[in-house]
C-alpha cells in the first residue's frame, strides 16, 4: 500500500492544484498531527483515497476533518491493513487536551491494546500500521520536554509488532537529521512535512 504521510506543516507541493498529478498512485493518506483540517480535507478531496489521522498537541480539542477518519486510540481496517493511532505529545503545560504524561500515554496504549485483541484473534496478527504524533523515546525526538518521545511506544511496538510506525512532531531542519529508523521489526518514519512510503502487504 502506497501511503502519503503528512505532519506539522502545510507543504506547498501538497497544497497545490498539481497534487493529483504528483501523487496519482497514492492509496492512503495519513495525517500525523498539527495540520489544519482544511489542508487534510483538500488532500483527501483531490486524491480521493481514504484518510486517517491523529491529533497533534497544537490541534483543536475536537479535531474533525471532513472525509477523514480519526484513529486516535482506535482501530480501523482499510484494504486489509490493520491501522491504529495514538495522538498527542508530552505534557509540557497545564492545559491542552492532546498532551499526556508518560503514565497517561501508557494507559492509552494499554486500552488500545485491549481494543486490538479481537482483531488479533480473528486475523492472526496484531497491527500493520501505527500512527502517532510524537515519536518513541530516543528515536527522532529531542531533549526538551515538549519534543521528547514516549517510552510507552517501545512496549507497544514490541507487543503489537506493527510493520511500520508513522509519526510527526519532530521538525527536520537539517539534511543530516535521521528520519527513518528501526525498532525491533518495525520501521519508524518521521513524516515531517510529508513522506511517501510503502506499507508491505499484511503478513
Amino acid at each position: 500500500m502506497k501511503i502519503l504521510a503528512l505532519s506539522d506543516q502545510v507543504d506547498p507541493l501538497i497544497y497545490s492544484p498539481t497534487v493529483r498529478e504528483r501523487f496519482d498512485d497514492i492509496e492512503l493518506i495519513v495525517g500525523c498531527g498539527d495540520l489544519p483540517a482544511y489542508y487534510l480535507e483538500f488532500v483527501v478531496t483531490q486524491l480521493n483515497v481514504p484518510l486517517v489521522y491523529v491529533p497533534g498537541n497544537h490541534d483543536p480539542d475536537e479535531l474533525v476533518v471532513p472525509g477523514g477518519i480519526s484513529v486516535d486510540e482506535k482501530l480501523v481496517q482499510i484494504d486489509g491493513a490493520i491501522i491504529v493511532g495514538l495522538g498527542g505529545s508530552r505534557r509540557y503545560k497545564s492545559k491542552g487536551k492532546h498532551q499526556y504524561t508518560e503514565a497517561e500515554m501508557s494507559w492509552r496504549s494499554a486500552r488500545l491494546l485491549l481494543k486490538s485483541l479481537p482483531t488479533r484473534l480473528a486475523k492472526g496478527r496484531w497491527v500493520d500500521l501505527l500512527i502517532t504524533h510524537a515519536p518513541p523515546q530516543g528515536i527522532h525526538d529531542a531533549s526538551d520536554l515538549a519534543h521528547q518521545g514516549f517510552a510507552a511506544f517501545h512496549h507497544f511496538v514490541r507487543t503489537l509488532r506493527p510493520t511500520m510506525m508513522l509519526h510527526g512532531h519532530s521538525h527536520v531542519t537539517r539534511n543530516l537529521d535521521e528520519t527513518r529508523s528501526q525498532l525491533n521489526s518495525c520501521e519508524i518514519v518521521n513524516a515531517f512535512p510529508y513522506r511517501v512510503v510503502d506499507l508491505p502487504e499484511a503478513r
